[in-house]
């Protein structure tokens, strides 16, 4: 194998839940998706189940294939047509890395430091995990577990500091349109959570595959937890005016006052977000330089790291070149289609040629 490491099925959940998370402390979407957006943390609920259904052909195939990533699998499933699709799906990850670094360059540019060069945070950043995902698998486990404690208790106690200015009336009516809504909004949230195929790419360097639903179960359950309580503390704060703010969960953390001594705590919600930030960012750029090598069947992905860092770099200025495109981008229909095809759809085709044809083992 190109990598020797391993990692543990604790590992693996803190790389899912904050490669998920990162997002919703900047760009929440699905209050601006949802009418009325008052019902988005049931939305975030109902979450939990149809993600574990909608992942399940990724799982059996994992089953079938346990020491081989997607990539790998995908010519043995479907012959020399596989290489085509493994490139494609390639690309699809270069992409969703650049438009990761762009929302990153976004972000700090506008909450930050507006005058300084947009290049000058994404070659930063990109330089910082170049050298991460030159370590390996391995390191990115280890700093999972360093950072994602780090991130969630630091949520967490935002939360908490924001509950005497929480007004649960703000929710209601709940259901006021019905149940399609929230559940549209739950597939909405779905579509985005691309994070599962690149977890494709991890599974066999778990170093007990026999806890593969473990992990999926238990990051999916932790990251519906966690948008739902985001999502609940938007709310009933802002209430149905959050879907106007671009930045959601930052403008209620600006809100922030205990006793006028505990304020404007925003530097916080900076912090964690560039450590998750440069967690999914690693993970994301050690994803495309690893699959590159098995599509070309190189003997390591190191001389890679470089030449991706250069074109992430660069389409992530071509993709967004503002917030506003970037948001049109995310919520437009043909994004959510995109996600679809990539992340669920040829997951759901693989695996029934895999049935058909008999290929694989059928457990682990």
């Amino acid at each position: 194998m190109l990598e020797p490491g391993q990692i543990t099925s604790k590992q693996l959940i803190r790389l899912l839940v904050c490669s998920r998370i990162v997002i919703s402390l900047t760009y929440f979407p699905v209050l601006k998706e949802m009418s009325p957006s008052q019902d988005s943390w049931l939305a975030c609920i109902l979450y939990f189940p149809l993600q574990i259904i909608m992942a399940a052909p990724l799982y059996l195939l994992a089953r079938r294939f346990p020491r081989q990533t997607i990539i790998q699998y995908i010519p043995t499933i479907a012959g020399k047509g596989g290489k085509i699709a493994g490139a494609l799906l390639l690309c699809y990850f270069i992409h969703q890395s650049a438009m990761s670094l762009a929302l990153f360059n976004l972000f700090i540019t506008g909450v930050a430091m507006p005058k300084t060069p947009i290049l000058f945070f994404s070659l930063s950043l990109l330089l910082a995990c170049a050298y991460a995902a030159r370590q390996g698998i391995e390191v990115l486990g280890r700093l999972s577990e360093l950072l994602l404690p780090i991130i969630l208790i630091a949520i967490t106690t935002i939360i908490l500091l924001l509950t005497k200015d929480m007004h649960f009336k703000l929710l209601q009516p709940v259901l006021e349109k019905g149940i399609f809504p929230v559940m549209g909004g739950s597939l909405f949230l779905v579509s985005r959570t691309y994070e599962v195929i690149e977890f494709a790419m991890l599974l066999p360097y778990l170093n007990k595959p026999a806890k593969t639903k473990t992990v999926y179960l238990t990051a999916f359950f932790i990251i519906a937890f966690f948008l739902t309580m985001i999502s609940m503390s938007i709310i009933t704060i802002l209430g149905t005016g959050a879907a106007t703010r671009t930045f959601p969960f930052l403008y209620t953390i600006r809100l922030v006052n205990v006793g006028n001594f505990i304020e404007r705590i925003e530097s916080i919600h900076l912090a964690i977000w560039i450590l998750a930030a440069f967690l999914k960012m690693s993970l994301q750029y050690y994803i495309i330089v690893l699959g590159l090598s098995q599509l070309f069947n190189l003997k390591t992905y190191k001389p890679l790291i470089l030449p991706t860092g250069s074109i992430l770099a660069s389409l992530s200025l071509l993709v967004a070149p503002s917030l506003v495109e970037l948001q049109s981008f995310a919520s437009s229909m043909e994004s959510h289609l995109y996600n679809i095809v990539f992340v669920y759809s040829l997951p759901f085709l693989l695996l029934l040629l895999a049935v058909i044809r008999k290929k694989g083992v059928r457990s682990l």
